[in-house]
């Protein structure tokens, strides 16, 4: 992890879902957005991350890999949307 952050957002980071990964601590307050049809990262990564980081708020979506992307098949702008709002409160209120 980055230190001299503020506040960090992950939009579907399967790395941060591995095991090896999911021992870091992070460093600074964090969101992470999930799809639950993505086929990179599995849901059994997104729980085991879950349940070891209950400090970080984790959002699945029922979404694939991309759907925050308008230039993706995979885009899913419900989701998308949804994500957006989250994201922009939790900076707002993380980075006052």
């Amino acid at each position: 992890m980055l230190k001299g952050l503020s506040a960090a957002i992950a939009y579907y980071g399967g790395g941060i879902t591995a095991e090896e990964e999911i021992a870091r601590q992070p460093q600074c307050p964090v969101m992470a957005h999930f799809g639950d049809q993505d086929h990179w990262i599995p849901m059994e990564g997104i729980e085991a991350f879950t349940k070891a980081h209950p400090e970080v708020e984790v959002h699945v979506y029922p979404a694939n890999h991309g759907f925050n992307c308008d230039q993706r098949g995979s885009y899913n702008e419900a989701a998308a949307t949804l994500a957006r709002e989250r994201s922009l409160a939790f900076f707002a209120d993380k980075l006052a």
